[in-house]
């Protein structure tokens, strides 16, 4: 390292993971650290941290499922903080899972793999995924089915005995998605999008950025003229803008990052202020959209007041503010970087499948002290995922971990047994011609 002419460089270059969390073992992003000198007398470098360029996604992820928990413990009720967190889940999952697919990808390509080894990789990427979220989901639903029917419909809301189906529930059909349980259909069905999405934009080239304008035509007039209210029951297109919206800044970062390490660009001191109005804009409108006032009011623009339960149109202001901050972090990231907003979105699944167990047991529902419920609330709920994250989420990633193991080595073997047989032909071609020099000579 040498200090402030030092730029840590991070770069994801293969993961399992939506989560950018290290946890004794490296269960999902491989990450590597290269140091590179530059001059600071010509240009103003980023933060060198490597935590400033992905570990601050973790801490987004925890303020997330804060909002989510805030909104179902009836705090700050008057406003969106549970659908703005789950806004947030969909955004980071897809900018993240795009990422590190993107770059796998890139390096395949650039392997020329075979149609062979991209199917062990798409197996170890589907593995993952299931790994890394459903099996929590499923214990969940069948305790959930053990409980007697009071228990099921003060926890997640089931209206009737007859309305709890185990095995519907298990394969995420569209009438037995329950209370919380409605957001990893959309997730897991958006898994099989994303490689699709992946390919084609780096099957079009220098020319993925005229598909890009578009899209975020699309996205940005679905944010602002679709109400998303009944969202328990929406199939994934009612929600797809908003993934769409993660994947492409993730791929814009990816090829900004690309750029930037191509053309030894420097950020100078106009582009560092440029890039922060830029930010204090989205962060602006972020804010506003999440509150429903601030600019809004401010500017003499009031937005009217909502009639029933929505979901606003954040996606696109929260994935940009990402790319800008994953570009040139800043104190913004070094917020989210607090240990414990990255511990909550360390143990965040958990947290969001779990935290109902806690905030509707009676005893603390009917708690009147402000300070002693939100104690109680946010204590139990953290010492509760604790518990859920070390003895299901983390053995699930290691079972994942290891059958990504067994995935990589045979594809590793398919490549070998290509090079073998082609060094093979080599050397018997060589042979051949040596036989035939030697028969010219006599």
């Amino acid at each position: 390292m040498h200090g402030s002419r030092a730029y840590t460089e991070l770069n994801i270059l293969d993961g399992e993971d939506d989560s950018t969390q290290h946890h004794g073992k490296q269960l999902d992003d491989q990450i590597s650290m290269g140091n590179y000198g530059f001059q600071p007398e010509t240009a103003l470098q980023p933060r060198s941290s490597p935590v400033a360029k992905v570990l601050f996604l973790d801490g987004i992820r925890g303020a997330a499922v804060i909002f989510v928990v805030t909104q179902h413990t009836r705090y700050m009720h008057d406003i969106y903080m549970g659908a703005v967190g789950v806004d947030a889940f969909f955004v980071l999952s897809s900018f993240l899972l795009t990422m590190i697919f993107m770059k796998k990808s890139i390096k395949m390509f650039a392997e020329e793999a075979s149609y062979r080894k991209w199917g062990y990789t798409l197996a170890d990427y589907f593995s993952k995924r299931f790994f890394r979220v459903y099996p929590l989901f499923a214990l969940v639903a069948i305790s959930l089915w053990l409980m007697p029917f009071e228990y099921k419909n003060r926890y997640y809301k089931v209206s009737q005995p007859e309305d709890f189906n185990l095995f519907q529930t298990l394969t995420f059909h569209p009438e037995h998605r329950h209370f919380l349980m409605w957001t990893l259909p959309l997730e897991i069905s958006y898994y099989f999008i994303l490689p699709a999405f992946v390919l084609a934009v780096l099957k079009l080239g220098r020319f993925w950025w005229m598909s890009f304008v578009p899209l975020y035509v699309w996205v940005i007039h679905e944010g602002l003229y679709t109400t998303r209210n009944n969202y328990y029951k929406q199939p994934l297109s009612m929600h797809l803008p908003t993934f769409i919206a993660g994947s492409m800044a993730a791929v814009i970062f990816v090829k900004l990052d690309a750029w930037i390490k191509a053309t030894g660009f420097k950020f100078r001191t106009m582009h560092v202020v440029g890039l922060r109005i830029i930010e204090a804009v989205l962060i602006a409108a972020y804010l506003s959209v999440v509150f429903r006032g601030l600019f809004f009011d401010w500017l003499g623009i009031p937005l009217p007041p909502a009639t029933s339960y929505i979901m606003p149109f954040t996606s696109v202001k929260l994935s940009l503010l990402i790319v800008v901050e994953m570009i040139l972090p800043s104190t913004v990231s070094q917020v989210f970087e607090w240990v414990v907003l990255r511990y909550m979105g360390k143990i965040s699944f958990s947290v969001y499948l779990l935290h109902v167990f806690v905030i509707y047991t009676p005893s603390i529902e009917e708690e009147t002290n402000y300070y002693d419920k939100t104690f109680s609330v946010f204590g139990l709920v953290i010492l509760l995922a604790t518990a859920s994250y070390y003895l299901v989420e983390y053995p699930s990633q290691l079972l994942a971990q290891r059958l990504s193991t067994v995935f990589t080595r045979l594809a590793s073997y398919e490549h070998e047994k290509i090079v073998e047989k082609s060094d093979t032909e080599d050397s018997d071609e060589a042979d051949t011609t040596k036989s035939t020099a030697n028969l010219l000579v006599r």
